[in-house]
């Protein structure tokens, strides 16, 4: 297993966490599930750490990994904008982070993580469900030629 810490991450780490989403969501795009992470902004990504809860995956004080949570109503939180670099997935970070976002969600009194994904994705949907998420509805995407369906955890 690799060794990595998390922490909360900072303005400062926006240039690089861009980097990391440009590199992790590109698989996604090749798999026919494009998405505007793959192409954010470095000042889109600060707006995210100044608003909701961003925490980054550090190996060796390199950043390879990220995850959001965003409040959305009173005990929900919404877990996005997981991402592993290219060059570093299938270390079990990813598992790390949504581990860790858990965590912060049961410490803030959430009673629920949900979260959005493809449903044909060859292995996102089946990544969260043997952690214990469950399908609870659809999620309609009418900017994109695919749909999502909606995740939850109770934590």
């Amino acid at each position: 297993m690799v060794d990595i810490n998390i922490r909360k991450a900072k303005g400062k780490d926006a240039e690089t966490l861009a980097a990391v989403y440009h590199s992790a969501y590109q698989e996604n795009r090749e798999l026919g599930f494009p998405a505007k992470a793959e192409s954010v902004a470095p000042d889109t990504v600060e707006t995210w750490i100044e608003v909701d809860h961003v925490y980054v995956a550090e190996n060796d004080s390199k950043i390879i990994g990220v995850v959001r949570l965003s409040e959305t109503d009173p005990e929900r939180i919404k877990l996005s904008r997981l991402a592993v670099d290219e060059e570093w997935k299938g270390n079990g970070i990813g598992s790390r982070l949504v581990e860790h976002a858990e965590q912060v969600a049961h410490t803030e009194d959430e009673t629920t993580v949900w979260l959005t994904t493809p449903e044909e994705h060859p292995y996102l949907p089946e990544f969260y469900r043997s952690r214990g998420y469950e399908k609870t509805g659809e999620y309609p995407l009418e900017y994109r030629d695919y749909d999502e369906i909606i995740l939850e955890k109770q934590v």
